[in-house]
C-alpha cells in the first residue's frame, strides 16, 4: 500500500498562503480552511501578520481579516521568489541530465 508523502510548507510559504486567502479579506474560518491549518497554527500565524504589519484586523465581532499593502508586496515578492526558483530548477535538471550517470 502505497502512502502519500507529505509535503512540508516553509514559514514563508504558510504566510503568502494566509495572505494570498486574505488579499481582499476574509474570516479566520475560510483562512483556517483553506489554507490546511490548525487553529493553533493559524492563530500563530495572523497574531504574527498583523504584529508585523503584513495583515489587518477589520470588523467587531465578525472579525475578517486583511492583507495589508505591506503584507501585498510581501505576496509579490514571494511569487517573484517561486518564479525564480522554478527556473533554477529547471536549468539543474537540464545540467544534470547532461552528465554521464555514475556507477
Amino acid at each position: 500500500m502505497a502512502t502519500a508523502r507529505r509535503q512540508y510548507r516553509s514559514r514563508i510559504q504558510i504566510a503568502a498562503d494566509i495572505l494570498e486567502i486574505a488579499k481582499d479579506g476574509s474570516r479566520k474560518t475560510r483562512i483556517m480552511y483553506q489554507g490546511n491549518l490548525s487553529f493553533d497554527l493559524l492563530q500563530k500565524y495572523l497574531d504574527m501578520l498583523v504584529r508585523f504589519g503584513l495583515l489587518e484586523v477589520r470588523g467587531g465581532s465578525e472579525k475578517s481579516y486583511i492583507a495589508t499593502e505591506k503584507g501585498r508586496r510581501f505576496l509579490e515578492d514571494y511569487r517573484e521568489l517561486q518564479k525564480y526558483s522554478e527556473m533554477v530548477e529547471v536549468k539543474r535538471h537540464s545540467l544534470e541530465s547532461s552528465l554521464p550517470a555514475t556507477t
